[in-house]
């Protein structure tokens, strides 16, 4: 029997009856997806979703809730203010903007000068927590280190869209000025850019990865193992935080620009709308880097698109082959291996003559890593003699 246990059909759940350590493993009851053929798309999304939920539960550890803690305060603290009264009642609205009519960034009036230092407190604790998460990520999910950045590019761009567009338009979208709308519309595409790089870049990598990893002769065999490594539920789920960053920055923003907050019945709707999309988001982030990492981890493969993949195969290649085409010098006078070579393309790279360094340079450069001039000539270590570089590459051939 594989692995997994077989569930006992009388289960609470009635659903699972085999939980394996691959997708293709995994088998669910199919009660509407066999009387209703086209519900099947939301059978096998219901099949991942579960996958996904037993591997979770099989492979974070410690270092994955804590991450997950530290993400969702973040949220917290920068929602509430614990009493500094900064947000609930609708901070100081006749004190706004980085500048004054007077003294400019450090009038009086300024609206910066006016912010409570416990509020400036709490937004770099905030900020600091952000930070750490960031780093956090990086250090469980290091193939996806670059995606993380992705990520949070598309949050800021959401942050900063709907803010701008609500520093035009209090009541945005309901306000109808051109200029709020046509700010958030450029965020929006900038985040659905941003997410669909991403999610070519993994998709064409999983690609590769499937097709040199698990080849097999057998067509069925290889229909397993792309279905083993389907990205339905993974592509859901960058998709849901792509919307809920948007929602999540539309009701912070909606919620500041509030300016008394007590006359407006829903105000605490949209509190409630930034700290639920708040958490949720976080755990999407999370979710998105770790299950690439899971499955593509000890790959030895980089996260990256077909295209950029070629870019990277020509450059390697042709570093290769200027390596492998090299030609080492040789002694004019007793025929002694000298630390000196010509590249394919004709260009001639000497070592550097201080003792202890390893760098190298073209004749008459600084070298590559004590910045020494190299010198012209070269002195044999058998012989003792000294001639110039271009002696070193006579013509074999030549009578």
């Amino acid at each position: 029997m594989t692995e997994g246990a077989v569930e006992d059909a009388g289960a609470e759940d009635g659903l699972i009856f085999h939980e394996g350590s691959r997708l293709t493993e995994l088998k669910i009851g199919q009660n509407l997806s066999i009387d209703y053929p086209r519900l099947e798309p939301l059978h096998h999304l219901k099949i991942e979703l579960m996958f996904h939920f037993y591997k979770i539960r099989k492979t974070w550890t410690t270092a994955h809730w804590t991450t997950l803690g530290i993400g969702f305060l973040a949220i917290i603290l920068s929602g509430w203010d614990f009493g500094i009264n900064e947000l609930s009642n609708g901070g100081d609205f006749y004190n706004i903007g980085l500048s004054g009519e007077e003294g400019g960034l450090f009038g009086s009036d300024s609206g910066i000068r006016n912010v409570h230092n416990a509020a400036i407190v709490l937004t770099m604790i905030t900020l600091g927590l952000w930070a750490i998460l960031l780093v956090r990520l990086w250090a469980i999910f290091p193939l996806m280190r670059s995606q993380a950045i992705s990520l949070y590019v598309a949050l800021i761009a959401a942050e900063i869209s709907q803010f701008w567009a609500h520093g035009y338009d209090a009541n945005f979208p309901f306000g109808g000025d051109s200029f709020a709308y046509a700010v958030s519309l450029v965020g929006i595409i900038l985040i659905i850019f941003v997410c669909f790089i991403l999610q070519r870049a993994v998709t064409e990598t999983r690609d590769v990865h499937v097709e040199e990893k698990h080849w097999h002769p057998d067509p069925r065999q290889r229909e397993n193992s792309k279905r083993d490594h389907s990205l339905i539920a993974w592509s859901g789920a960058l998709v849901t935080y792509c919307a809920l960053i948007v929602v999540h920055a539309w009701s912070g923003a909606h919620y500041v620009t509030v300016r008394q907050p007590g006359d407006t019945e829903w105000w605490w709707m949209l509190k409630s709308i930034y700290m639920i999309t708040g958490l949720l988001l976080v755990w999407l982030m999370i979710h998105v880097l770790w299950y690439p990492q899971i499955m593509l981890g000890t790959a030895e493969i980089r996260i990256e698109s077909a295209r950029a993949r070629q870019i990277s195969q020509v450059r390697v290649s042709s570093d290769d082959s200027e390596k492998k085409t090299a030609r080492a010098g040789k002694c004019p006078d007793c025929g002694e291996i000298t630390p000196v070579k010509m590249l394919a393309n004709g260009e001639l790279d000497a070592a550097c003559a201080i003792d202890g360094c390893n760098g190298s340079a073209a004749p008459g450069e600084k070298c590559s890593v004590c910045g020494t001039r190299i010198s012209s000539r070269v002195i044999c270590m058998a012989c003792n003699s000294s001639a110039p570089i271009g002696n070193h590459f006579a013509d074999d051939e030549a009578w």
